[in-house]
């Protein structure tokens, strides 16, 4: 009778285990596609905001397929679970390499990690159609064939972040790295206990907890620390957590509704999924094409800006001369001078306003008219235009020349010292210099300003992009195009707190 008794009382343990274990699935499933969702509305101001919400649709499909093999089974499910579990450190891997601004570097290693994971997921999708392969999901070979390829990536990732944690020197990228590290240490401890288990080690389910304590560390990233380049307000994330929640219950629902039904239960599943994907994108639509709005807006007001202060001279001096050949009167010597020299001045007026046009056509064409430049009276023409002073320039000297159109290099280097200028707050905290290197010219400009992390960096020169409330995000792409259109290229580094240092390299002849 007692033997009896204990057995039904760990029956009962078990059973309240297992419960409690499904309820912390399904918070984590709900946490994790809402930080994807919350990720996508981010758009792509932010780098992580692809990688994050592709991790986390990763382990909302993890955490969801463990809750509904748990409670509805079947064998579709635990395909399931392994494909997502197979998927999620390839995931992660490129999550880590973009928040340390690696992912173009390491290209190499992130076709290698996803090659290895992916090829473990296609295998297991196969236990779908194949009941051998449905065998092998259970067996020790997978979870070690797993093993062998999440311990060393792990490794490799928290070498990334604690080297990115020691070079950077603003707190708050230090703060962010060191929540990144404490939810990948975390997650990753509890999910491999959970792979361990399978081998045969008596360790509990952890991998739940583990990715729901990730999920609101995440969370906090994202809401106190900035993680998307921009504040989320508490009420979108509120929105975004009812309409997740909303959904997760009706797949709940249609599971328990259509049980033993599995045609019913896939088309069901199908309409709930297409419902949630049609709300997401039109509500991530909304917001980029608001944004998307707002950027042609500023290129167009900078642009029609600066063609105004351009033209604005010539035109002055047109209406200037129009007037005083309307006030000359008379056959006189004085007034046929007066009148050839403004006549003149109309012709070189409107040749000037010919000239920006086309200035302004070669630009947005970038096809260079080369001539023998030299590059210190460039870079002291743009200093003088934004007041720096003498001091701020270390210039080699006259002989350095190079091949190059004269106003198309002087318009990307102005973009340049502009942007120094605006970092540092003023003149005073930019300087220049000038050297050759073997047959490369390097223009090098160094302001004091804020700098730039590490993510922000690695997306400077894409066309749109830009880390300023006013700014198009077009002037270092340009200043980039101008310089490969030259034969040389321009290199940027930056440090948070450190300011920023811009090298522009022409080629000699």
């Amino acid at each position: 009778m007692k033997a009896i008794m204990c057995s039904a009382h760990h029956g009962r343990v078990g059973a309240e285990m297992k419960d409690v274990r499904d309820w912390v699935s399904l918070f984590a499933a709900i946490g994790h596609l809402s930080i994807a969702v919350t990720a996508m509305l981010a758009g792509q101001k932010s780098a992580l905001a692809r990688p994050l919400a592709g991790l986390c649709f990763v382990l909302f499909g993890w955490n969801f397929a463990t809750l509904a093999h748990h409670r509805i089974g079947g064998s579709a499910f635990e395909v399931f679970d392994a494909v997502f579990t197979a998927l999620s450190p390839a995931a992660l891997f490129e999550l880590v390499l973009t928040f340390v601004g690696q992912s173009k570097r390491l290209r190499p290693a992130r076709l290698l990690v996803w090659g290895a994971f992916g090829a473990l997921a296609g295998s297991s999708a196969t236990g779908l159609v194949s009941n051998e392969m449905l065998d092998w999901l259970d067996r020790p070979s997978w979870s070690i064939c797993f093993l062998l390829a999440w311990v060393p990536s792990i490794a490799f990732e928290a070498w990334l972040l604690a080297r990115h944690l020691r070079s950077s020197a603003d707190q708050r990228e230090k703060a962010r790295t060191r929540i990144v590290l404490v939810a990948l240490a975390i997650g990753a401890t509890f999910s491999t206990a959970d792979i361990a288990r399978s081998v045969g080690l008596p360790l509990p389910y952890l991998g739940a907890i583990g990715t729901l304590i990730a999920a609101a560390l995440l969370m906090t990233l994202a809401v106190r620390f900035e993680l998307f380049d921009r504040n989320v307000s508490v009420l979108s994330g509120m929105y975004v957590l009812g309409m997740i929640v909303a959904f997760v219950v009706a797949y709940l629902v249609t599971f328990r509704v259509f049980v033993g039904n599995v045609a019913a239960q896939v088309f069901a599943t199908a309409v709930v999924t297409l419902l949630l994907a049609v709300v997401a994108r039109e509500l991530a639509a909304a917001l980029a094409e608001a944004r998307e709005r707002r950027q042609r807006l500023t290129v167009l007001g900078r642009f029609s800006a600066q063609m105004a202060h351009d033209i604005k001279g010539p035109l002055a001096a047109l209406l200037g001369a129009v007037q005083v050949l309307e006030g000359s009167e008379g056959d006189d010597a004085d007034a046929k001078r007066t009148r050839k020299e403004f006549l003149e001045l109309l012709s070189e007026q409107a040749k000037r306003i010919v000239a920006i046009v086309d200035r302004y056509d070669r630009m947005g064409r970038i096809e260079p008219r080369k001539t023998t430049v030299r590059v210190d009276d460039v870079v002291r023409a743009v200093a003088r235009a934004h007041a720096l002073e003498e001091g701020a320039l270390r210039l080699a000297g006259n002989h350095l020349e190079c091949e190059a159109d004269a106003e198309l290099f002087e318009s990307a280097l102005e973009n340049v010292v502009r942007n120094a200028v605006e970092a540092s707050g003023d003149a005073a905290g930019v300087s220049v210099e000038t050297e050759r290197a073997a047959r490369t010219v390097v223009v090098r400009v160094i302001d004091r300003g804020e700098g730039m992390d590490a993510r922000q960096l690695e997306r400077v020169f894409e066309d749109f992009f830009t880390t300023k409330a006013t700014g198009s995000g077009l002037g270092l792409p340009f200043v980039r195009r101008v310089l490969l259109a030259h034969g040389g290229d321009v290199a940027m580094k930056s440090e948070r707190g450190l300011g920023t240092t811009v090298e522009l390299r022409l080629p000699v002849g």
